[in-house]
């Protein structure tokens, strides 16, 4: 299928669509250690092939920019190779992003995130835009925060989240040479209190003081299947918003998330 994702064309290429784009996606990522089962690029390379997915879906309406491969990492840095941003240099380089987009005609921007250390600055950055640029402006998740129900279906941990067996599903589907196939491990989780009370407030947990190998939930139980089918399902559902909020067609009503 044809897509339209901005590391694959030219600037001549990209200008004979540029009247008929109307949504930017930029990928949002990290570069941080999903313990012994999934690679520093995880979240990064799972954002942007489920961004360039969609770019397919909406050819040529939407436009999949380069990946924002730094995220706010700073409860991984105990484990060795993580690089972390900090919130306000990782929230001015989205504004600096959509700064740009918009000088091209492109006033409406998603950012598609795939780690959750990133979602208060993201919060921030499409606020900023959104009023400060007067631009239509959103961001979504990528994983098992769209899929929760679908997970609860099959059993998946119930401390869950990173380098499990959720994640590493999907990118056993989506980017599987991010996966560590013959080194696949359950989470060694330490006591705490960790997603004990489900309405506690925002608590910033060192990673290396929930997990001792960095995972969480049960990366031997993934699987390539389980990956398609949970993908396939968060594709429908940003479709579905992306159709709704960007562009005020409404999806069906049977296929709605409330």
């Amino acid at each position: 299928m044809k897509r339209l994702v901005l590391q694959e064309l030219s600037y001549p290429e990209l200008a004979e669509h540029l009247d008929e784009i109307e949504l930017a996606m930029v990928p949002t990522g990290s570069q941080e250690q999903h313990g012994p089962n999934l690679t520093f690029a995880t979240d990064t390379d799972r954002a942007y092939e489920l961004a360039k997915l969609l770019g397919e879906k909406f050819f040529p309406r939407v436009l999949i920019c380069a990946p924002v491969t730094y995220g706010i990492s700073h409860h991984h840095m105990n484990f060795p190779g993580t690089i972390t941003l900090q919130p306000e240099t990782f929230s001015n380089i989205l504004v600096d992003i959509a700064k740009s987009i918009k000088h091209h005609g492109i006033n409406k921007i998603l950012f598609q995130n795939a780690h959750g250390g990133n979602r208060s600055a993201l919060g921030v950055a499409i606020t900023r835009i959104q009023f400060e640029l007067d631009m239509q402006a959103a961001w979504i998740g990528s994983g098992t925060d769209l899929s929760s129900d679908f997970w609860k279906e099959k059993g998946l941990s119930e401390i869950r989240g990173h380098a499990c067996e959720g994640e590493v599903s999907q990118c056993m589907y989506l980017a599987p040479w991010l996966v560590k196939e013959q080194k696949l491990e359950r989470g060694k989780l330490k006591k705490t209190p960790y997603q004990k009370r489900r309405w506690w407030g925002n608590v910033p947990w060192k990673f290396d003081h929930l997990t001792e190998n960095g995972a969480l939930g049960d990366a031997t139980k993934a699987t390539r299947e389980l990956g398609e089918e949970m993908t396939q399902l968060i594709l429908k559902r940003i479709g579905w918003f992306i159709s709704e909020y960007f562009f005020n067609e409404p999806a069906p009503e049977e296929n709605k998330l409330d």
